[in-house]
């Protein structure tokens, strides 16, 4: 099964209109029928003076992307301020043909970050079934537990996401984790993360999509852009079977 894979990369702004519009602007140019990933809290990022509003906003966003989803068949997922009884969660969307399929709060908070203080963390880490396979999920700072990699390697995943808004300071860390993980799970990895600096903030860029063998299929480390490559789910069976490191 082939298809393909994409990933939005880009810088935000504190006007939540404006990055969005920049936003709809590069899914319009994307290939039909794609499975695509958007950074992390991709249309405000982590400011904090307004997330409450930004959480009251993010149903209106999601049916947005839930229209776009629908005219160009795509599979599109990325994280939103989610307001719950118990509090707000850094929510990573699944919507596919109009429609919301899944749903994963990051679990792993970054205290650096201050993101303990203001998220509540999420519980479970789970699979998805999609019409391009299984799918995984890591928010950001998750990419760095091997425990929750090896879950994932354990339930069994095609391809995994990574939405993220990693620190500058830490790039080469993303950029070898993202690879490794590749190579670890066997799967394809998918990296969309913001560049540039917002809110005092510096961060990496280093989007990038890679194989099942490692290979870097596409990368970027600036600029407003999309990334695509063809993906293949026979690939992963044939890198499996060539190195069997199944965990029982």
């Amino acid at each position: 099964m082939r298809f393909n894979l994409a990933t939005v990369q880009l810088s935000l702004t504190e006007n939540v209109e404006l990055n969005y519009e920049k936003l709809a602007r590069t899914l319009e140019e994307l290939k039909e029928n794609s499975l695509v990933l958007l950074p992390e809290m991709f249309f405000c990022g982590f400011d904090y003076e307004r997330l409450e509003e930004f959480a009251l906003l993010s149903g209106y966003i999601i049916e947005k992307l839930k229209l776009t989803s629908k005219e160009k068949n795509l599979l599109i997922c990325g994280t939103v301020p989610e307001k719950t009884d118990e509090g707000i969660r850094n929510t990573a969307v699944l919507i596919d043909k109009g429609k919301v399929i899944g749903k994963r709060s990051k679990i792993k908070l970054f205290q650096p970050f201050e993101e303990d203080k203001h998220f509540i963390p999420g519980e479970e880490n789970p699979v998805f079934e999609t019409r391009f396979g299984r799918v995984g999920i890591l928010i950001c700072f998750e990419l760095r537990f091997t425990d929750m990699v090896l879950d994932l390697k354990k339930q069994g995943i095609d391809i995994l996401l990574v939405p993220a808004q990693w620190g500058y300071a830490r790039r080469e860390h993303l950029r070898v984790l993202s690879q490794a993980r590749a190579i670890e799970l066997q799967s394809y990895v998918v990296v969309s993360d913001t560049w540039g600096e917002f809110k005092g903030t510096k961060f990496a860029g280093q989007s990038g999509i890679y194989s099942p063998w490692g290979e870097v299929l596409e990368f970027s480390e600036t600029g407003d852009i999309y990334l695509e490559a063809e993906a293949d789910l026979s690939y992963v069976k044939k890198v499996r079977e060539s190195i069997p490191v199944e965990i029982k």
